[in-house]
Parts: C-alpha cells; sequence; structure tokens
C-alpha cells in the first residue's frame, strides 16, 4: 500500500520515546494509521510509516494528517507547527508542569525553562486557535516506566553506587510521578474520543508522596540494601560545594525537596475519563536495574 492510499492518519513525533514506545503498544488496530518522526531512517511497518527528519525545519507531510502528536519537546515543536500549513483536526502535545514547578526556582536556567515552556504553550495556542485545530495539551509530572526513566533512575544510580543517597531532613515535599504507560493512555483518549478535548491540563501520577517516601520506594524496587541518608541542609549543601555542584539545576532541586508539587488531578480526570496509578515502582521501570540485582 503506497503513502497516498492510507487514509488520513495521525501524525507524531516522539515515537521513539519513552511515551512514544508506551503508545506505540497501546495503539490498535482500529486506530487511525500513524505517521511518525524520528532523526533517523526507520522501516516501515504496515500501517506505520517513518519520515526522516529533524525540527524545526521539516517540511509538511504530503498528505494532511487527522491529527497532530507531540511527545517531545513542547518548544520546537510549537516552533515548527507555526511555521506549518497544517491545519488538523486535533493537535495533542504534552508539556510539563516544570511550567508550574521551576517558575519560581532560584537557578536562572530552570526558570528559563519554565519561561520556554509557557510561551511553547501560548504560541501554539495561538496557531491552533488560528487555524480552527482543538488543542489539548497534557503536562505530566515526574514520568517513569518501562526501564527507561530518566528522573527517578538518577536517585537509583546513585544509590547504587554509593549505597546510600543523602537527602536533607525536611525532603518531605509532595511528588506524583506518572507512569508513561498512563501518560500515553491520555493522548490516546484525547485522540479517540468522539469530541475533542481541548485544554491544558495538569497530568499527574495516581497518589501524592513525600520526596522521601517516593525515593525509598525506588531503592526499594531497583536499588536494594541501599538507605536513605538524611542530612541536615546546610552539611548536604557543603557537600555539594566540594563537589563543585553549588550552582546550577541540582541546587535548584534541593531548593525545592521541601516543596509540595502535587496538582489537581481532577480536570484531566473530568475530561478523559482516565485515573492514572498509584506509585508501585519494579526493578523493570528503571534502567539496568534488573542487571544491576544479577551482579
Amino acid at each position: 500500500m503506497r503513502d497516498d492510499d492510507l487514509p488520513p492518519g495521525w501524525l507524531v513525533f516522539g515515537l521513539t520515546g519513552l511515551v512514544g514506545e508506551a503508545l506505540r503498544a497501546a495503539w490498535r488496530e482500529d486506530d487511525p494509521p500513524l505517521l511518525a518522526v524520528s532523526r533517523r531512517p526507520l522501516a516501515d511497518a504496515g500501517r506505520l510509516r517513518w519520515l526522516a527528519g529533524v525540527l524545526p525545519g521539516l517540511p509538511d507531510p504530503p498528505q494532511a494528517p487527522s491529527a497532530v502528536v507531540s511527545l517531545g519537546p513542547l518548544d520546537a515543536f510549537a516552533a515548527w507547527f507555526a511555521r506549518s500549513a497544517l491545519a488538523p483536526a486535533r493537535v495533542v502535545a504534552l508539556g510539563s508542569t516544570s511550567v508550574h514547578a521551576k517558575a519560581g526556582s532560584p537557578d536562572a536556567g530552570e526558570r528559563a525553562v519554565a519561561a520556554a515552556l509557557a510561551a511553547a504553550e501560548q504560541a501554539l495556542a495561538a496557531a491552533c486557535a488560528a487555524r480552527g485545530s482543538a488543542l489539548t495539551v497534557l503536562r505530566p509530572t515526574l514520568i517513569y516506566g518501562r526501564g527507561r526513566d530518566r528522573n527517578l533512575s538518577r536517585l537509583v544510580a546513585f544509590a547504587r553506587r554509593w549505597r546510600v543517597l543523602p537527602l536533607p531532613r525536611g525532603a518531605h515535599g509532595l511528588r506524583q510521578p506518572v507512569h508513561a504507560d498512563d501518560v500515553a493512555a491520555a493522548v490516546l483518549q484525547a485522540l479517540r474520543s468522539p469530541r475533542p478535548v481541548p485544554g491544558h491540563f495538569d497530568l499527574p501520577g495516581g497518589e501524592a508522596l513525600p520526596f522521601d517516601e517516593m525515593a525509598r520506594r525506588c531503592l526499594a524496587a531497583a536499588a536494594p540494601g541501599t538507605r536513605l541518608l538524611p542530612l541536615p541542609g546546610p552539611l548536604l549543601r557543603l557537600g555539594m560545594a566540594l563537589a563543585g555542584r553549588s550552582d546550577g539545576p541540582e541546587q535548584g532541586m534541593l531548593a525545592r525537596l521541601g516543596q509540595d508539587q502535587a496538582y489537581d488531578a481532577a480536570p484531566v480526570q473530568a475530561a478523559l475519563g482516565l485515573r492514572s496509578r498509584p506509585f508501585r515502582p519494579t526493578a523493570a521501570d528503571f534502567p539496568g536495574a534488573v542487571a544491576a540485582q544479577q551482579e
């Protein structure tokens, strides 16, 4: 079947990433075909076609899609979409709750990330409004799972190396890790819904728990035999300074460990009818964790 024989489908950015892997696993035969963008050429597979290209210079596809999906960096996607001539019925894009959490960070780089996310959301909303495309922006919290986690795995990797994970004694700020499969389910529901689901929705995990408890569960699942080491905040900051990490994102993260970063799930649940799972990580959720336990 040639490309022009396929019915209008979904144009997807980020299908090779963590959420993209989960979306592809949940994609059904009765869903529209996929045209996925990759930095490198990949082999087509039935109703999944690949288009090699890099944002923001990617040209519009030859056939207009019924929906456009962004599972990768929002700023690059928003810049590309603003320049394209596409006017799909639906646009579903992943943002991040970092637009809230990092806006007041002591680190200038993190504040810039929050500002870039906010600007990208605004630019994408303006482009969609001008073309009559219904826009759904989903802002996940900490995404984990499928052995490809890049957030919580940093805690696991440190603990596996040093057998302890130092945290400040006040690391009790609430967090809501969300599994990649649940993020993909929300994206698919926004695409499959009989009617568009326009809006900007925070997408938290199904459980709010203190940071130190979240870390403890990660270590129990993927770094058994290690332990948390609560330290006075000044001592931990001194240690980071001696390690050459007195500035930058590490300090921004440290400053937030005692702050709640919990978001209301009711709007996205009402819009999509989905509930995320509670945080019950397993070794398989973290890169290299299973191999490490076998050493």
